[in-house]
């Protein structure tokens, strides 16, 4: 089990802390799938066509287990007997929480590991808030969703650049902690620019994005080439700047933690009515995640209304080119997509697409279920009653 795991389930949306804590506690225990019974609530992981785990056998599970005491045996869930370890949190949060890990190793010497990593899970799942309800709510909490998008993609940048520096052979122990301290105040000072930051210059814009790169590869063996915008004075929308720096930045730090390229380049190209990000390595592009960098891909585009390509040749690695309008949509719009939550968005966006429930599933790595579920809000909160009239006010809305 890799050791920042901890941080991997802590900067982990409500959605993800399921799927990360399973990934994390696979290392040590194989399994097929996971699920979860937190405050009333059930929550699995994509299973593999087996069938979704009932509300009784998971109250079953729930009755037998032991809180702080994990144990494995055959049980019954999904419909079937099948190997599962079973665990209960004991903690004073979220106590009596319950994990199954169906199809499960019995591997022993990992149930402390377990026990800690669930109770660490289970308190972050009974914190997540009911959903807001009205209006206002709802547009505040999409402008703080995004903000701490935002905050998380940065830290996560500033904290690959410390790591990258501290470990590498070139620097001694004085040279290390004096380069650590430079980027930390260097980060901090963006941090609080960024505060206040508005429109911008695209040539501000990428400079800035390039101070936030370098430490990225300073003691890396990464040549990083940045080709700035040949138009430096066009004004860039607050919201089209962040999002093709957070764009940028994620391309970047995918592309050094999963295909260990040996070159990266990074460029902006503005035409009258768009800006273009294009990202290109010559890693192993074998090794990159396409179905994360798709749904962070959308995340990121689906409000601003971008689209995105991306494309991968053994030999010649991965290209990602992201196209922002630099138009924001009229306010009608605006106001729209504020009546929906962050993951509302994503869904819309696929139903303008015209996929399926089935399809939106396996595009987001989620339940149909669920899908269902943000289908109804999105119709109740566009007081229509078909996909079809979602889908027109989706494209009036330029998603």
């Amino acid at each position: 089990m890799t050791g920042d795991w901890v941080l991997e389930l802590a900067t982990a949306a409500a959605d993800e802390v399921l799927p990360r804590l399973s990934a994390v506690v696979r290392e040590e225990v194989p399994h097929r799938w996971a699920a979860v019974l937190v405050a009333g609530r059930i929550s699995v992981t994509p299973h593999n066509g087996d069938r979704r785990p009932s509300a009784a056998e998971l109250a079953a599970l729930d009755a037998a287990a032991v809180p702080g005491q994990p144990w494995h045996r055959p049980v019954t869930i999904g419909g079937t007997t099948r190997p599962a370890l079973v665990a209960a949190t004991a903690g004073p949060r979220a106590s009596g929480s319950l994990l199954v890990l169906a199809d499960a190793d019995d591997t022993q010497h990992a149930y402390p590991m377990v026990q800690r990593c669930w109770e660490i899970a289970a308190a972050l799942l009974s914190r997540s808030d009911s959903p807001p309800t009205t209006a206002a709510e709802r547009f505040f909490a999409g402008e703080h969703a995004k903000q701490l998008l935002l905050a998380r993609d940065t830290h996560a940048a500033t904290l690959k650049a410390l790591l990258t520096t501290l470990r590498s052979r070139e620097l001694d122990d004085s040279r290390a902690r004096r380069a650590a301290t430079d980027m930390a105040s260097t980060a901090l000072t963006a941090l609080q620019a960024a505060s206040s930051a508005q429109e911008c210059t695209v040539q501000r814009a990428f400079s800035l994005l390039t101070e936030q790169l370098r430490p990225l590869v300073l003691h890396a063996e990464v040549n990083l080439e940045t080709v700035p915008p040949a138009t430096a004075d066009r004004i860039l929308p607050g919201p089209v700047g962040q999002a093709a720096t957070a764009l940028s930045r994620g391309c970047v730090l995918v592309m050094l933690e999963h295909t260990h390229p040996r070159r990266i380049r990074v460029a902006w190209q503005v035409t009258d009515d768009q800006l273009s990000v294009d990202v290109r390595d010559d890693g192993d592009c074998a090794q990159f995640p396409l179905n994360l960098a798709e749904y962070r891909m959308r995340e990121r585009l689906a409000p601003l209304g971008g689209d995105f390509s991306m494309a991968t040749v053994p030999g010649w690695g991965t290209t990602i080119t992201a196209r922002l309008p630099l138009a924001l949509p009229p306010s009608t719009d605006v106001e729209l997509l504020r009546e929906l939550s962050p993951r509302e968005i994503t869904v819309m966006a696929e139903l303008v697409r015209g996929l399926t429930n089935q399809q939106i599933a396996e595009q987001l790595h989620v339940t149909e279920h669920t899908v269902k579920f943000h289908v109804r809000q999105i119709l109740s909160k566009l007081g229509v009653h078909t996909r079809g009239e979602a889908a027109a006010l989706g494209r009036a809305a330029r998603f």
